[in-house]
């Protein structure tokens, strides 16, 4: 497209061959008619020429500003120098600051002057300036030798930024403090005499656990809680042990007693009338493959035992098919490894001991529903717990406690040992490892710390002799891991017979 101006050349030319036209008209016309000169048609002189014209435009331009500069300069000057003769003549005023300590530009002191300054000399406004001349002969004839620190400001008069008048400051030297001395730090009276018996007594004896009730006086209206002491002639195992953090000796006693008041909760009852399709004996099928799981993933026993408790709750509260009691051991074993173990198989080695049977997506829907049906509450009192502290407390040989968690771990077999307390399962599995070692004497210290005496657990024990003389417990797994020599063999040692117990 052709620019705006030949565009408006074409309409008035195209204008002008209608009618009467004026002297700029034929104007017009005579320089289009007329013939154009071959260096007025030339490419070079047309971009010389605008070259030319820009350069001539910037010339312009700097000019104008440059002139504009000098006349706002001559401005200033000459209001400055009108300033200069009002303040001679009228003089200031005593409420107004001088020009010079207004515009004064001061440099900043350095931060090592400022710690050493004590005494700064400053000049009072009413008093007239000191001349320099004066100021010299003041500092030669002064009595100050080494002034430690001398700092110039360089003051304005007016507006102008060439300074007329120097202001010289002598700051004194701050007299250097002594050394501090370094105070004996007195040992705290918490600290002194710590001894083993001193820590046992404050803290298992006086506990002092006050919930905040204060009376008007401000004193404390809930009585200090003692830690109750073993009776005599019974050795105090917490005490012995407080000195080892995983005995959590000052907590072991409240933590037993509470997991006994929460088997209530966890109780289970007779199941296989809701289930139809199920009986004890795929039970113990099930039971039998988790056992054959933890000894190959290597799992912690308390593993198994939460993985079979939440079998046993799911199956009480839920009615399933034969096909889905093997997807429900594999979700048991899952969570009960998710809680107790610090590093859980995934989620690809549970389906290969599933042999495919089941995918990822049917191994998580049962995990959810395994949860929502035990209501998320996986601190589930485990036998195998009780019977660790027991033995522990009495102080029992580790063959005679390995024997006690072959007889427990059987016992896992069996469902009719679901309706028992775990607490009184440990205790008689315990009393029977202890009876076929050849000790009878159920101490005064297992009565204590287990808070049962025989007549409480005697049917149990004899529940859990008959488990062991039955014919299909010998091909199981647990008798198989346990004739192991890691295990001392106790799968191997005689039975003893239901009379002699």
């Amino acid at each position: 497209m052709a620019p705006l101006k030949q565009l408006n050349k074409q309409i008035t030319l195209a204008t002008m061959d209608r009618g009467i036209k004026t002297r700029s008209q034929q104007i017009l016309m005579k320089k289009d008619v007329l013939p154009k000169r071959k260096a007025d048609e030339s490419p070079q002189k047309s971009i010389t020429a605008k070259k030319t014209a820009l350069c001539n435009e910037g010339k312009n331009i700097n000019s104008k500003e440059n002139e504009r500069a000098e006349l706002d300069v001559k401005a200033i000057i000459k209001q400055a120098a009108v300033t200069s003769r009002e303040i001679k003549t009228r003089g200031l005023s005593k409420t107004r600051k001088p020009l010079s300590s207004v515009n004064s530009i001061k440099p900043p002191i350095p931060p090592a002057a400022k710690a050493q300054v004590k005494d700064v000399q400053k000049p009072e406004t009413s008093k007239p300036r000191v001349p320099i001349k004066d100021l010299k002969t003041e500092l030669t004839t002064s009595t100050v030798t080494k002034p430690a620190v001398i700092v110039k400001a360089t003051a304005t008069v007016g507006i102008l930024p060439r300074p007329t008048k120097t202001q010289v400051k002598i700051i004194k030297k701050q007299p250097e403090l002594p050394a501090p001395t370094k105070v004996p730090i007195k040992p705290r009276k918490s600290d002194i005499d710590k001894s083993e018996s001193s820590l046992y007594v404050s803290a298992l004896e006086e506990l002092n656990l006050d919930d905040g009730v204060k009376d008007k006086s401000g004193k404390s209206t809930v009585k200090k809680k003692t830690r109750r002491p073993p009776p005599p002639g019974i050795e105090d195992f917490d005490k012995e042990n407080i000195n080892e953090p995983n005995s959590v000796s000052i907590y072991a006693m409240d933590i037993f007693d509470y997991l006994k008041t929460r088997e209530s909760t966890f109780k289970i009852k007779d199941y296989m009338c809701r289930q139809p399709d199920l009986n004890a004996s795929m039970r113990a099928l099930v039971v039998n493959w988790m056992v054959e799981v933890q000894e190959n993933f290597e799992l912690n026993h308390e593993t198994l035992y939460l993985g079979v408790k939440l079998v046993d709750l799911y199956l009480s509260k839920v009615r399933i098919t034969k096909n889905k009691l093997q997807l429900i051991a594999c979700a048991s074993l899952f969570v009960a490894a998710k809680y107790d173990e610090r590093f859980p198989p995934i989620i690809d080695d549970m389906l290969y001991v599933c042999d495919g049977l089941y995918s990822s997506e049917d191994l998580t829907s049962m995990e959810v529903e395994l949860l929502k049906a035990v209501d998320f509450q996986l601190g589930i009192p485990l036998s195998y717990r009780f019977l660790r502290r027991y033995a522990r407390c009495n102080k029992v040989q580790l063959r005679t406690l390995t024997l006690a968690r072959y007889i427990l771990e059987t016992s896992l077999l069996d469902y009719s040992t679901i309706r028992y307390s775990d607490s009184k399962l440990a205790s008689a599995a315990l009393h029977l490892a202890l009876i076929m070692e050849g000790e009878k004497e159920w101490t005064s210290t297992l009565e204590y710390y287990s808070g049962y005496k025989i007549q409480d657990f005697k049917d149990i024990m004899q529940v859990l002799n008959d488990v062991l003389h039955k014919r299909h417990v010998k091909e199981h797994a647990i008798k198989i891991k346990y004739s192991h020599k890691v295990f001392f063999e106790v799968a191997k040692i005689p039975l003893v017979k239901s009379s002699d117990l």
